[in-house]
This record gives structure tokens, C-alpha cells and sequence, in this order.
């Protein structure tokens, strides 16, 4: 019966969700008009729509002369505004929550979730749904086990919540989906790391048939792995028991949830005491389907996942998304392009090399050039208008004459190893506050993010003799960043993230290294280092200039 429901509903999932979009792929470039439209009309009364002229705005073209490209910090009055004064400022809807994430300066970025936007991240979770479905059946077949954030993570000073929209996304599912999960949304709620993945491996380790994996980030998952090797014992005798005594800290709503589902299982205790080591592979053999991110810099950690999982399981990209939308949506597995969403959010882009021009060209989806690269702007019906995400996507193929797009990396200025998002400017405060208090001097230092070990690494050359312990400056340094970066501070929390590590650099490096860059072809007279770099895009390897 439960199977009869489940096809039924992907089939309702099909006709409702998925046919449309399909049909408006032939015609993207009227699609995205009719969006734009949509969006101005809705908000047209709104403080930002009258002072940029919504009423009139006929024409994509007319949309780009009239409104400026916007970051956060240009939206933020009329988020603070509408947020602290409940005015319409950005939108005629009042948000239902708000999604916190980092900014690029120490204040956090509040993105206003709408009535409207939760429903078509519903929507769009429901389409994803059949898409997964329908390139795995076999994944719907058992448990799964996917991780989300919290639908309630906290209050701002003006009432409102602030939370995830996973969260939400997960409260909105029909029972029959809900059911599947061996976690359960209480467990998002932990504030202690170390406890939270404990509790999902004992609820999860107590089911054999899990076919499903799910988490944005597959560093996630290797985490889950080493804890499961790590305490092992622990896990082992809770299974016996029923008991966990990691629950004993938390709150005794949360704990009695908890325990409720932590049932004895001898049997299964037994079964995993016989095997010398755990894997997903031989702890549930029945995975059939693992989504997460597989672009960027998360394709180092699933390569590692991949040779822990049973070899008949495939992977499906989650899409690129972030706090302020869901940019695209995987139309098969073991592909990391997807479709955007083209009957919610207007698109433009900019060809990655023309960024720097004073006067870049603006593209819609209708324009993309297969193999190119771009930066994208979005502009959505939560208030983010022609919203510059600082990420560069791929054009990879088309699907009928709708471009799929693949997450390349985020644009200049920021590193992303395991969800963190750090930006330049916050290294460039975190450092200059320590050295600072240290009494150092230093016009040169780097921060390298190293892809291969999910690590940051800090060189930095002085003009002072080395009259500080690397070690307590680099924990300082670190401290600061998680200070700056709520989700660094997350990241490394959790032991996603590896602590920084911080080396002295020998006089003359800084030389040396601008002469490498303008031998790559920058202007010595245009020079300026970007602080903040992936390990592989380094003009100058710096090893051999650290003071040993």
C-alpha cells in the first residue's frame, strides 16, 4: 500500500511540477519575461519598487537601466527597515522567517523568506522529489537518511524567527515521504556537534535497509564515518541497551524525543560487532542513491565517499543553491549541471572574462553559449533584484532550448572547502586584529585554502623580527574568523573543517610572489594580491620561502 501511495504521489509530483517546466524550456526567453514581469508587478508599491520605477519597467532591458546591480550590503536598509519597522520596503509580503548566513563584513546576511518564496522552494523540492525518483526508484524503496537544518534556529531582536529553509521544506512533506527518515527534525535542534552526529549515527546504525543519503555537503558524511569507527564502542552498547549517554546534556524535551526511538537492537549490535571496520558499504549494503553537492571544491570529499559507498549506488547533484535561492535542479543522476528554475526567478549573466569591464555585458537565459562560464545575478520574489551572487556557473549542455548550468567555483575574493563561504575581507580583519595586538607588522600574507585536506594554511612574511608562537597566533587568528564567519565557526565546530595552520615567511617573499604574477600576466602597475586564494590557483608556491 505504502509503495501504491508513493508512485501515486511522484505520478501527482509528474503532471504537476515537472510537465510545465518541461514545456516552458522550449521557450525560455518568454518564460523569463513573464517572470520578471511577475515579480516587479508583485512588488511594485514597495519603497526599493517606486524609487526604481517598478510601474513602468516593460522590457528586460529597461529593468537593467533603471535598477543597479545589488549586493547585500546595498539591500540591507530596506531588509533592516522592513524587518525592524514591518514597512513594505523590499517586498509586499511580510517574510515568514528570515535565513541567516555570513556576509562579507562581520554583521550576518538575514535573507527574508516570503509566503511565495516558501512555496516555490516547496514546489521545487516536490519537482527534485520526482526527479530523483525517477532516476532511482530503488532509493525509495527503504529508509533514508538525510540531514537538514533546524526550521527554527533562533530569534532576531525584532521577533522574528530565523531558521532553514530545509527545515521548513521537511516540516511541508507529505507523511508517507516524512516516514522514511531515520531522523528526525528534533535532532537538528542539537547545538553540540560531536552529540548531533552521535545521535544520527545510533538512530541510523539501528536500520539495515537505508537506501537514501542526503546532505548538501559529502564532507558531512565522512565526518559521520570516522565518528562511527571512533566510537564505535559507544554506539555499539547503545544499540544493545537502548540507552545513549551523550543525551543526558541536552534540554529534556529534546532528550525524551530522542529516546523514544533509541530501542534495544542486540541483533544488529552483533552484526556490526563481526566487521573489523564500518563503511557505509558493509553497514548498509541497500544504498542505492547518495544527493549532495558534487561541484566545487565538495568533489574532493565525495571522491573519497564514493569508495566508501556500495558500488551499485549512484550519486545526483543537489543543485547549486545557497540561502538567497535554489539555483538549479539536477534532471538526472551522476551529473553535476542542472536546470535552473526558470518559472520563479529571472536570471542574468555576465561572461566571466567581461566582469571587469566598466561596462560588463548583462545576458538573460536565452543568451548562454555552450562551455562558457558566468557570473550570475539573480532576482527573485523575495527581494533580491538583479542580486549578484559572486559565483561563476558552466553552461555544460542544453536541455531543449533551456541552457543546464554546473557551479564552478565562487567568484574572486572567496573560498568554499565545506560550506563555510570565507571572504577575503574577513582574513584580511581577522589578521590584521591579531598581528596587531601582537605588536607585528606584516604588508604581505596569504591565505591558502587547500582543497585536498579541507584546510586552511595562513602565510604570512613580517617586517619584525618573530617574537610570536605560531601555534597560539594561528588559534587566535582561527578564533577570530569563526568570530567574522558564522558558518567557519560551524564548520570547525564540527570538525568539517581542519584547524588553521600559520606559517612565517622569509623577507622578500612578497616580491617574489608579485613578480610570479606579473609574469602570469597581471599589469605591475594594476598589481594587487588577492589575499584569499585556493591552493591550486597560486602564481608562487610559498613552501620554500617559510622560515623552517
Amino acid at each position: 500500500m505504502r509503495r501504491f501511495l508513493l508512485r501515486a504521489g511522484m505520478w501527482f509530483y509528474r503532471n504537476r511540477h515537472w510537465r510545465p517546466v518541461e514545456h516552458l524550456t522550449h521557450r525560455s526567453a518568454a518564460a523569463q519575461h513573464d517572470v520578471l514581469q511577475r515579480l516587479l508587478h508583485a512588488n511594485r508599491d514597495t519603497g526599493f519598487g517606486v524609487q526604481h520605477g517598478f510601474k513602468n519597467i516593460r522590457s528586460d532591458a529597461q529593468f537593467r537601466e533603471q535598477v543597479p546591480v545589488q549586493t547585500y550590503e546595498t539591500l540591507r536598509p530596506y531588509i533592516e527597515e522592513q524587518r525592524l519597522k514591518g514597512t513594505r520596503a523590499l517586498t509586499a509580503e511580510a517574510p515568514l522567517f528570515y535565513a541567516q548566513t555570513s556576509g562579507t563584513t562581520g554583521k550576518p546576511k538575514y535573507i527574508p523568506i516570503t509566503p511565495t518564496a516558501l512555496a516555490m522552494y516547496r514546489a521545487e523540492q516536490a519537482l527534485f522529489s520526482y526527479l530523483q525518483f525517477r532516476a532511482c526508484p530503488q532509493a525509495f524503496t527503504g529508509k533514508a537518511l538525510g540531514i537538514m537544518g533546524a526550521a527554527i534556529e533562533g530569534r532576531l531582536d525584532s521577533g522574528h524567527e530565523v531558521g532553514s529553509v530545509s527545515g521548513h521544506l521537511y516540516q511541508s512533506l507529505p507523511s508517507i515521504i516524512q516516514s522514511r527518515f531515520v531522523v528526525p527534525p528534533a535532532v537538528s535542534d542539537i547545538a553540540d556537534y560531536e552529540i548531533k552526529y552521535l545521535v544520527i549515527l545510533r538512530l541510523a546504525l539501528a536500520e539495515n535497509n537505508i537506501t537514501y543519503l542526503g546532505s548538501p555537503n559529502p564532507s558531512t558524511f565522512l565526518r559521520l564515518s570516522d565518528l562511527m569507527n571512533q566510537k564505535r564502542k559507544t554506539l555499539m552498547h547503545s544499540l544493545e541497551t537502548g540507552q545513549l549517554d551523550a543525551l543526558d546534556g541536552l534540554d529534556a524535551p529534546l532528550r525524551t524525543t530522542i529516546a523514544q526511538r533509541l530501542k534495544p537492537a542486540s541483533e544488529r549490535a552483533a552484526q556490526l560487532r563481526a566487521k573489523s571496520t564500518l563503511t557505509f558499504a558493509n553497514v548498509w549494503p541497500s544504498i542505492r542513491l547518495l544527493t549532495t553537492w558534487t561541484g566545487g571544491s565538495c568533489g574532493i570529499a565525495l571522491n573519497t565517499l564514493r569508495k566508501q559507498l556500495p558500488s551499485s549506488a549512484i550519486t545526483m547533484e543537489l543543485g547549486y543553491q545557497s540561502s538567497e535561492c535554489r539555483g538549479t535542479i539536477a534532471l538526472q543522476a551522476e551529473t553535476a549541471a542542472g536546470l535552473p528554475p526558470l518559472h520563479h526567478h529571472f536570471f542574468e549573466f555576465v561572461e566571466q572574462a567581461s566582469w571587469e569591464n566598466v561596462k560588463p555585458e548583462f545576458l538573460t537565459l536565452d543568451q548562454l553559449e555552450l562551455g562558457k562560464r558566468y557570473y550570475i545575478l539573480i532576482t527573485t520574489v523575495a527581494g533580491l533584484y538583479r542580486y549578484f551572487m559572486n559565483d561563476l556557473l558552466e553552461v555544460t549542455e542544453f536541455f531543449h532550448r533551456t541552457p543546464l548550468l554546473r557551479f564552478i567555483q565562487k567568484g574572486k575574493g572567496v573560498t568554499n572547502l565545506t560550506g563555510e563561504k570565507l571572504y577575503e575581507i574577513q582574513v584580511i580583519d581577522a589578521v590584521q586584529a591579531t598581528i596587531s595586538r601582537l605588536n607585528l607588522v606584516s604588508n604581505f600574507f596569504l591565505m591558502v585554502a587547500d582543497e585536498e585536506i579541507s584546510a586552511y594554511r595562513l602565510f604570512i612574511e613580517l617586517d619584525t623580527s618573530i617574537s610570536a608562537d605560531v601555534r597560539i597566533t594561528a588559534a587566535d587568528i582561527d578564533q577570530r574568523l569563526g568570530e567574522l564567519n558564522i558558518e567557519y565557526f560551524a564548520k570547525r565546530a564540527s570538525n568539517r573543517l581542519a584547524p588553521l595552520t600559520l606559517a612565517w615567511l622569509k623577507r622578500g617573499t612578497a616580491e617574489a610572489y608579485k613578480s610570479a604574477c606579473v609574469r602570469a600576466g597581471q599589469r605591475e602597475g594594476q598589481f594587487k594580491p588577492v589575499v584569499l586564494q585556493y591552493r591550486k590557483s597560486l602564481a608562487l608556491s610559498l613552501d620554500e620561502y617559510v622560515v623552517r
